[in-house]
């Protein structure tokens, strides 16, 4: 642990992890985050390790991050507010140099829809240039995992339910307080895509209750569209991609949105769960192939 380099003359609020101190005088030091070398007044301190000092920029980032954590506005924002920091950090030439790279070494990865690819790929691109230690900046790059399967369920799910049922009365099911969003989407394939949990929720709606998938207008055409996929028994399975979906919703992608730090453990455990050998977007591609 470092000394503190001079003599406090006021100490701010933490702000999480992160704490601003004023000093007497300019301190030289070296921010953690970006290498580069600063000499100011005030240094802002990571965790209350001294050794982890930041400089104003990096600052910034890092309390912008903590901001959307922490804040009170709903989690799919949050999600979203978290992609967008993502995408951001990450110059365009960058974004496609890393998805290059992901189908060059992954060729299961030529078959993912574009923005599956761009997700993963810019999340493998960050998670590359983090330090081991849980910060705040792993939430983003967890979150872009979260977003490749979340598109890859609109790609090979919703989107197909949506030009199937684009001819049926859907007016009850948007109105089900368990399905109607994405009813609506299937109504409107323009709008923003339902996330995530919505879909999970969806589908463990379908699986549990046998009532809905005889009444429901909407069910019914999913049935007919799992009925010409290959793998319609692993989806269909509440042990299945429901679990999966489940245990990605909840031991990552909420963790990623609130306040908790994450760490590349963390992102290695969330990387093995959604691109790993068995991983859950292999799984969906082999699942969606249709019958012969």
């Amino acid at each position: 642990m470092e000394p503190v380099p001079s003599t406090i003359t006021k100490t701010y609020p933490a702000r999480g992890p992160l704490q601003q101190f004023r000093f007497i005088e300019s301190s030289a030091f070296n921010c953690f985050r970006c290498g580069d070398s600063k000499k100011s007044k005030l240094i802002t301190v990571y965790g209350g390790d001294w050794s982890r000092k930041l400089c104003n920029g990096c600052y910034g980032r890092l309390l912008s991050l903590f901001e959307i954590k922490a804040g009170i506005i709903p989690d799919d924002q949050r999600v979203e507010a978290l992609v967008g920091t993502l995408l951001a950090t990450v110059a365009l030439d960058d974004q496609r140099q890393a998805e290059r790279i992901l189908k060059a070494s992954e060729k299961r990865a030529q078959e993912l829809s574009p923005e599956a690819v761009r997700f993963i790929a810019t999340a493998e691109h960050i998670a590359g240039q983090l330090q081991d230690e849980p910060q705040l900046e792993w939430s983003p790059a967890v979150i872009g995992l979260c977003k490749g399967v979340e598109a890859e369920v609109v790609s090979r799910m919703l989107r197909p339910l949506a030009v199937l049922a684009s001819h049926e009365e859907l007016n009850d099911d948007r109105s089900d307080k368990d399905f109607g969003r994405i009813a609506a989407f299937c109504e409107d394939p323009n709008r923003k895509p339902p996330e995530l949990g919505a879909f999970a929720h969806f589908l463990q709606t379908f699986i549990n209750s046998h009532r809905r998938r005889e009444t429901s207008v909407l069910l019914g055409a999913f049935r007919r569209l799992a009925a010409g996929w290959t793998g319609s028994t692993w989806i269909l399975s509440l042990d299945g991609l429901h679990a999966a979906l489940a245990s990605l919703t909840t031991d990552f992608r909420n963790r990623a949105a609130h306040i908790d730090e994450l760490g590349r453990a963390d992102y290695i455990q969330c990387r093995e769960l959604t691109i790993g050998s068995e991983g859950i977007l292999w799984k969906l591609v082999l699942a969606t192939k249709p019958h012969r």
